[in-house]
């Protein structure tokens, strides 16, 4: 019940903006110690912001629109796409986020038989633009909140969605890249993106050489929890990781 509620209080913030404890209790008949729970989970978790009474959508400040990281170092995304879809194998579960560069898999996966999960409108709409009824890809939405303006499934239900299947492989963009791990700037996908991991047998990380050596707001998982890391070209942050003795993960490059 408690994911349920939380999906319609994300959706009624779709329809209002703002969302105050009596207007819940008043919508959905829980009691304000309920709400207040509720709305301090979703505070939590980056999907909402607390304000006088009640919450908000949470912004995305400091994010540049998802239509303009799509263009920007396109090239290599779509390089560094080709690469990672050199690891899949006929047969295979994917799981998929909803980066910029995951999303060129799109263009470039190989006419095998794959199921793919995302929360990802965007990259589904783009991998059935391909498919023309063929039938090779098989794609599975996780469900949940349509963040407004992102194409991007959020919130419990899409959680619970992605916690339904077992894949064998992650395929995750990222917003940096250090030797303590993987980050995203992205609040809403961060618990996606870490039950993805936790639910495939391995993860590839699809990232250029930009994103090294920097942080985003958000720590998603070190880099003891991933299996490989596909970029465009050496930097120096992946060098010294290529030399880390302890750390088990291959890097693939794109030149």
């Amino acid at each position: 019940m408690k994911p349920n509620r939380h999906d319609q209080i994300l959706r009624f913030l779709a329809e209002t903006g703002v969302l105050h404890v009596e207007d819940a209790v008043a919508r959905l008949g829980a009691s304000p110690a309920t709400i207040r729970r509720d709305f301090n989970h979703l505070a939590d978790g980056g999907l909402v912001e607390r304000v006088r009474g009640g919450i908000r959508l949470a912004s995305e400040s400091g994010m540049l629109p998802f239509t303009t990281r799509e263009v920007q170092r396109a090239e290599e995304k779509r390089e560094i796409a080709q690469r990672a879809c050199s690891l899949l194998t006929d047969g295979d579960v994917i799981f998929v986020d909803g980066g910029t560069t995951t999303l060129q898999l799109a263009h470039c996966l190989p006419p095998i038989k794959l199921r793919i999960i995302t929360n990802s409108l965007t990259l589904a709409a783009a991998i059935e633009s391909r498919s023309s009824g063929r039938g090779r890809w098989e794609i599975f939405l996780t469900g949940g909140f349509l963040f407004p303006g992102s194409g991007l499934l959020v919130g419990p239900s899409a959680q619970a969605g992605i916690v339904q299947y077992h894949a064998n492989w992650a395929l995750l963009s990222a917003g940096g890249i250090t030797q303590e791990g993987i980050f995203n700037d992205n609040e809403h996908v961060v618990e996606s993106e870490r039950l993805m991991i936790q639910h495939a047998d391995r993860t590839a990380v699809l990232a250029d050489d930009s994103k090294f050596g920097h942080h985003a707001m958000r720590h998603i998982a070190k880099l003891s929890d991933l299996d490989v890391l596909v970029t465009n070209q050496r930097t120096e942050v992946t060098q010294k990781l290529e030399n880390l003795p302890q750390l088990r993960l291959n890097l693939l490059y794109t030149n």
